[in-house]
């Protein structure tokens, strides 16, 4: 088990010269003696520097592979996108939202751009068939239309006399996710 969390090395090291990163991958390495299907941790990244926390996201990936289930309990939903295949959203005991990270992330087809003419493009947008709500923040657009319109709209947008700077899919983040379906939920 030392040789699957990587302390192999110091195995013959006393346990009070880790650091906080191996103390967790020692308490890991010992919940995995008895090569449990299924894994249950609660914020096992707290309190861990960034090369400690891609570890253990290498690590979990790692078991993932090799078969197991890893259950964790955590806040920090930047690292739960990271390491997680499928997510579950729980408000006061209350299933809010599952599924695959992937497939929740990809709700609400959109796409950012970054153009010459802010309101020219804005008229251009509005003209065009099957694009829904266009929003400005700062200098970029947000048009909600699916990836495959995005050669149409980058033609509208030329024929208006509008360049593009950039056009790309909006990325979506787990805690974007979490706010919105959580929102109007009480608690």
């Amino acid at each position: 088990m030392l040789d699957t969390v990587d302390l192999a090395g110091r195995a013959g090291d006393k346990v009070r010269s880790y650091s906080l990163g191996m103390r967790q991958r020692l308490a890991l390495a010992a919940a995995l003696i008895l090569a449990p299907d299924l894994l249950v941790l609660d914020e096992p990244t707290n309190g861990l520097d960034p090369a400690g926390i891609r570890d253990f996201r290498d690590l979990f990936r790692r078991l993932g592979s090799a078969g197991k289930t890893i259950f964790i309990s955590s806040h920090l939903l930047g690292e739960v996108q990271q390491m997680c295949d499928d997510v579950a959203i729980i408000k006061e005991g209350r299933l809010i939202a599952q599924g695959s990270v992937s497939e929740l992330l990809k709700r609400g087809d959109a796409l950012e751009l970054r153009v010459t003419d802010n309101e020219k493009a804005i008229q251009a947008l509005r003209q065009l068939e099957g694009v829904g709500d266009i929003t400005l923040d700062g200098d970029r657009l947000t048009v909600q239309a699916p990836r495959e319109r995005a050669a149409d709209i980058s033609r509208a947008l030329a024929e208006s006399g509008v360049y593009l700077y950039e056009l790309r899919p909006k990325e979506s983040s787990l805690e974007e996710f979490f706010l919105e379906v959580t929102a109007g939920e009480q608690g």
